[in-house]
């Protein structure tokens, strides 16, 4: 649900979204390329953003001359996708982009993609009873009902994210240098040292409570926050918590024609071979001069749809899927060795569409046109997390939304399970469409938390292990940057690269 909490806030710097500015290839790294022979075949399994920013950065370190092997059953983009109500698309996945995504906005400018157009909102934070909270329409009256209830928390919070992205640059920098981290843990120490792998052990709730910040400030708004964004409570890690608050700033933006048109432009930019295959088995062959990994995989025969079952070799492998028990097939096989295991489970989040009228007696609300776009809850016992209504991926110059008391508003209702009819007909008077996509979209967080790796095997590297920090498009484009550098400075052995400067670390 793309809703700000911006005026809630104020001017908080964007930590989740802040992500590398520069997209160019160092020098050094460029000479080093020139000067040795690069892979033949590289394989990268996944085209959602991860896999995507991952053959991006192998196109552009080791050239033109590697062929990149792409395995995707279903559609480019992953959980960034759309869902059809009518003949419009709107966001199902990943809805909005902060402005200090250098990643995204580089990516966007690069690409020739287009900012939506972004129209008016206003939210409202909703116990099971009544209103908490409700945004004005007036930004100084927001901010004096803000300064009412929640008193200095919102300065403070303003302050905690400011000390937390002048640490989390470090990476660009280091990034920028060609630098490359073995695991989440070393990646998160470059950022912000001890302070950001600690910050992963803790939760939200314990975070912000030894930073100062209210009770009701952490059960509201933080509360609020962390049920929008990733459907879980303030008993999450800190980190993560603090990735979801720092969305809460204006400016925040989506790409027209909708968020996954960046990893659909950024394959095509790879110059990758798109396969529609999924992949089954992963094998180490050591039968050659040079180790090579042999993928087994499944792909229908267009002649007839038969399942075929194929195999093809590679010099290095980059698997940009969550491997996580209950999604991933995947097995490994012929490895002197058992790989590292992946650890956790991924949380069930449900967008319930549904075009239709909201029931604004349902929420103590007499006149259905003061409804607010956007409702946030605090309670975790409540039947949603969210409900916000929604503006098409492609909105003409001409286009005018319409308003919450019209029939024809379409609204994502996110919530743990699919809603029953007769749930919806509680919160809709009427119900024209509805539509389901039911996914296991973020990693069901706990804490403390175990931190993996990056590196399954020389080689072999994993993206999605960064989401157990937090889970964002940026984070999956800096974990897609990182794995390409542990591939090109593993395959030149530049070794003095891959996690520098660490003497002492703390296993996780």
């Amino acid at each position: 649900m793309a809703v700000s909490l911006s005026r809630v806030v104020g001017p908080l710097a964007g930590l989740g979204c802040l992500v590398l500015s520069a997209l160019s290839i160092p020098k050094a790294e460029a000479d080093d390329r020139e000067a040795s022979v690069g892979p033949t075949n590289v394989a990268v399994i996944g085209a959602g953003i991860g896999g995507a920013s991952s053959a991006y950065y192998l196109r552009k370190l080791f050239g033109s001359d590697v062929s990149i092997d792409m395995y995707e059953p279903h559609s480019v983009g992953g959980r960034l996708a759309t869902a059809k109500i009518g003949d419009k698309e709107f966001e199902s996945g990943g809805s909005i982009i902060h402005p200090k995504n250098h990643y995204m906005v580089k990516f966007a400018e690069e690409l020739g993609l287009k900012h939506r157009k972004s129209l008016p909102s206003q939210f409202a934070l909703y116990n099971g009873q009544e209103f908490v909270f409700t945004e004005s329409s007036s930004s100084v009256l927001t901010l004096v009902k803000l300064l009412w209830r929640y008193g200095w928390d919102c300065v403070r919070l303003n302050k905690l994210i400011g000390q937390t992205l002048t640490h989390f640059e470090n990476i660009y920098t280091l990034q920028d240098g060609g630098n490359a981290y073995s695991s989440v843990e070393e990646l998160l120490y470059a950022m912000g040292g001890t302070r950001f792998v600690n910050m992963t052990q803790k939760s939200v709730t314990e975070g912000l409570e030894e930073e100062g910040f209210s009770a009701r400030f952490i059960n509201e708004l933080a509360m609020a926050a962390m049920r929008e964004n990733y459907g879980q409570t303030v008993d999450i890690p800190f980190f993560v918590g603090a990735v979801s608050l720092a969305g809460a700033q204006e400016g925040l933006w989506a790409v027209e024609g909708g968020n996954k048109r960046v990893p659909e432009e950024l394959v095509k930019t790879a110059k990758v071979n798109l396969i529609p295959g999924e992949v089954s088995k992963v094998m180490l062959d050591k039968s050659g001069d040079h180790p090579k990994f042999l993928l087994q995989y499944q792909v229908k025969d267009p002649n007839d749809n038969q399942i075929l079952t194929e195999q093809k070799g590679y010099d290095i492998v980059i698997v940009a899927t969550p491997l996580n028990e209950g999604i991933s097939n995947i097995t490994f096989a012929d490895f002197p060795s058992p790989l590292p295991e992946v650890k956790g489970k991924f949380h069930r989040t449900v967008a319930n569409f549904v075009q239709g009228k909201l029931n604004a007696e349902y929420f103590g609300i007499l006149d259905p046109k003061s409804a607010p776009t956007g409702i946030m809850t605090v309670n975790a016992d409540i039947l949603f997390n969210s409900i916000g209504k929604q503006n098409p991926v492609t909105i003409p110059k001409d286009y005018s939304p319409v308003g919450p008391e019209s029939e024809d508003a379409v609204w994502k209702v996110f919530s743990q399970r699919p809603l029953t009819d007769s749930e919806i007909g509680q919160l809709f008077t009427v119900v024209k469409k509805t539509q389901v996509v039911d996914w296991l979209a973020y990693p069901c967080y706990t804490c403390p938390r175990h931190l993996g790796t990056f590196v399954l095997h020389d080689g072999l590297y994993y993206v999605n292990n960064i989401e157990w920090a937090a889970s964002a498009m940026e984070m999956s484009a800096i974990g897609g940057r990182n794995v390409a550098l542990l591939s090109y400075n593993w395959w030149h052995g530049l070794d003095g690269k891959v996690d520098p400067g660490r003497t002492t670390k703390t296993e996780l």
